[in-house]
C-alpha cells in the first residue's frame, strides 16, 4: 500500500511525529496503545496545512489582516480568506478516502464495504505542536457530515489558530512561529452520557475529579452545560470522597430530522445522578492509568456507550498543581491553673506555578477560638475545663467495590483497538479493488485472479475482527 502523504492513522503516529501532528494526537495514540478505548480516528498532519497556505498565498494575506485590523476584525477577515481558499486534489483524494473508511463498522460484509452509504458524523479537533490551555475548546467542531462540509470544517479549524484568544495565548507563553498544527478527525458515536475527568483537584494532586452529565460533549457551544454532577475520588484507593448530584436542565443531542446538535430540555430527568458510583470509580481508574501512561496531569473527555468508556480527547495540564502555603501565628490560651497550650493558627494561600510563596499577615486567634481548637486536638484536656470533648466531623470515604479490570472491559478495549486497525484494512481493500478493475479492463485474467484471492483473504480478516 502506498504511504499517504497527509493522512496518518492513530496506530501509525509516533512520538517523533509530535511536530507534525501535535500533542493531542500523540497523547491519544499513547492511550490507544495502552488499551484505552479511543473512537475510530485519523490525523491530518502539518504538511497539509503548509501546502494549503503556500498554494493559496495565505501567509502574506494573514499578516496584512493582522497588521491592518483590530484583532476581532482581523480574525473575521482571516476566516473569509481560509473559507474561499481551495484544498489541493492530492490532499482531498487522501482525505475523502480516509473519511469514507469511517463508515465501515467492525465485522462489515464485503458487499457493505464495496457499496456506498450514508456518510458518518465526525469531530474535527485541532492538535498543535505546543500545549494548549487545559480548558481550551477552541478549534473543535462537532457533528460534521459529508465531504464538502468536512472540507469547510478543516479550513475553519486551521484558521482558528489566528483567533484573538489563540494569538494572545501564544504571545503570553512565548510561542513563536513556525509551529506544527495537526487535525484529529474522529468518528462520533451515538451516546447518552458524557464525563470530564481531571487527574487532580484544585488543591490536591492525590484527588481525581469527575464531572458527569447527560448528552454529548459541549465542545461547540459557547456556554458549557450547567448542572454537571461533581465527584472527588481518592487517587490511591479509588474511593469516592465527595459527591454532588446537581440539576442539569439541558443536554446536547442530535436532532433526528435536522441532523444538527441542539439543546434538549431534560425536565425532571436532569435531577437524577448522571452516572452511578461504579461508573464514576471506573472513569477515575482510567484517568489514573492515563496519567501514569502520559506522565503528566491531564483532563480527559469521556463518552459512555453501552458501558464502554471512550476517551474522546486528552489535554495535558498547563502549570503545576496549586500549592498550599501554610502561615502560622501563635496564640496562647490558658487551659487550667498553671498550664498553657500553644495553638498554631494556619491560613492557606493558593499559589499556582509560583517560585516563591507570598506572605500575608495571618489572623490572630482570640481566646475562645484557640480554646475550641484545643478541645478538638486534645480531647483529654476537656475534663480539666469541665467541657465535653469536641467531635471531629471528618468526611468518611464512600466505599465503591472495584475490580482492577473486568473481563468485559478487556473485550471492549480490544474491540476498539481492532476498530482503529480496520481503517487501514479498508484502504488496502479499496486499492486491491482498483487493481482488479484495471486487470479486468486489460483482460489480464491471471493478475485478476491473484488480486481476487488477496481480496478474499483481506475480507476474511475484517470479518474475523468483528
Amino acid at each position: 500500500m502506498e504511504k499517504m502523504r497527509y493522512i496518518i492513522t492513530l496506530n501509525n503516529v509516533k512520538q517523533s511525529d509530535l511536530g507534525s501532528v501535535g500533542f493531542r494526537a500523540v497523547d491519544l495514540t499513547v492511550l490507544r496503545e495502552k488499551g484505552l478505548n479511543i473512537p475510530l480516528s485519523f490525523v491530518i498532519n502539518n504538511q497539509a496545512f503548509i501546502e494549503f497556505v503556500e498554494e493559496n498565498n495565505l501567509k502574506s494575506k494573514v499578516e496584512k489582516a493582522l497588521r491592518d485590523y483590530e484583532p476581532e476584525e482581523a480574525y473575521k477577515e482571516i476566516l473569509k480568506l481560509f473559507s474561499k481558499a481551495s484544498l489541493s486534489k492530492s490532499f482531498t483524494d487522501e482525505l475523502n478516502e480516509a473519511y469514507d473508511s469511517l463508515t465501515i463498522d467492525t465485522g462489515a460484509s464485503a458487499s457493505a464495504i464495496l457499496s456506498k452509504w450514508d456518510f458518518p458524523f465526525a469531530n474535527v479537533m485541532r492538535s498543535p505542536s505546543y500545549l494548549l490551555g487545559t480548558e481550551d475548546k477552541e478549534g473543535i467542531l462537532q457533528n460534521i457530515k459529508g465531504i464538502e462540509i468536512l472540507h469547510g470544517a478543516i479550513k475553519l479549524v486551521w484558521a482558528s489558530i489566528y483567533s484573538p484568544d489563540s494569538i494572545h495565548y501564544r504571545q503570553s507563553k512565548g510561542i513563536k512561529e513556525p509551529f506544527g498544527i495537526g487535525l484529529i478527525i474522529q468518528k462520533m458515536k451515538k451516546i447518552k452520557q458524557s464525563a470530564e475527568a481531571y487527574s487532580y483537584s484544585e488543591h490536591d494532586d492525590k484527588t481525581i475529579v469527575v464531572k458527569s452529565f447527560l448528552g454529548m460533549q459541549d465542545f461547540s457551544f459557547e456556554n458549557e452545560i450547567l448542572g454537571k454532577d461533581y465527584h472527588e475520588v481518592s487517587m490511591n484507593s479509588l474511593l469516592i470522597t465527595r459527591a454532588e448530584v446537581n440539576v442539569q436542565e439541558y443536554c446536547v443531542e442530535r436532532d433526528i430530522d435536522k441532523e444538527e446538535l441542539v439543546l434538549h430540555d431534560l425536565r425532571g430527568e436532569g435531577s437524577r445522578q448522571k452516572l452511578d458510583d461504579k461508573q464514576i470509580a471506573e472513569i477515575a481508574r482510567l484517568t489514573k492509568r492515563a496519567k501514569s501512561f502520559l506522565g503528566k496531569d491531564i483532563k480527559l473527555y469521556f463518552e459512555i456507550k453501552d458501558d464502554f468508556k471512550y476517551v474522546v480527547l486528552a489535554c495535558q495540564r498547563m502549570g503545576g498543581i496549586r500549592r498550599v502555603a501554610e502561615e502560622t501565628e501563635e496564640a496562647v490560651v490558658q487551659i487550667a491553673q498553671g498550664r498553657e497550650k500553644v495553638v498554631e493558627h494556619k491560613r492557606e494561600l493558593i499559589v499556582e506555578g509560583a517560585e516563591e510563596e507570598p506572605f500575608e499577615l495571618p489572623k490572630i486567634l482570640d481566646s475562645e477560638e484557640a480554646k475550641a481548637k484545643v478541645l478538638v486536638e486534645e480531647p483529654f484536656l476537656a475534663e480539666e475545663l469541665g467541657q465535653k470533648p469536641a467531635e471531629d466531623n471528618e468526611t468518611e470515604e464512600v466505599y465503591v467495590p472495584l475490580e482492577e479490570k473486568a473481563p468485559e472491559e478487556e473485550v471492549a478495549e480490544a474491540k476498539v483497538k481492532k476498530e482503529v486497525n480496520l481503517l487501514e484494512e479498508v484502504l488496502k481493500i479499496k486499492e486491491v479493488i482498483e487493481r482488479m478493475e484495471e486487470h479486468a479492463l486489460n483482460n489480464n485474467h491471471e493478475s485478476y485472479n491473484l488480486e481476487s484471492k488477496r481480496l478474499k483473504e483481506m475480507m476474511s480478516r475484517v470479518r474475523d475482527e468483528g
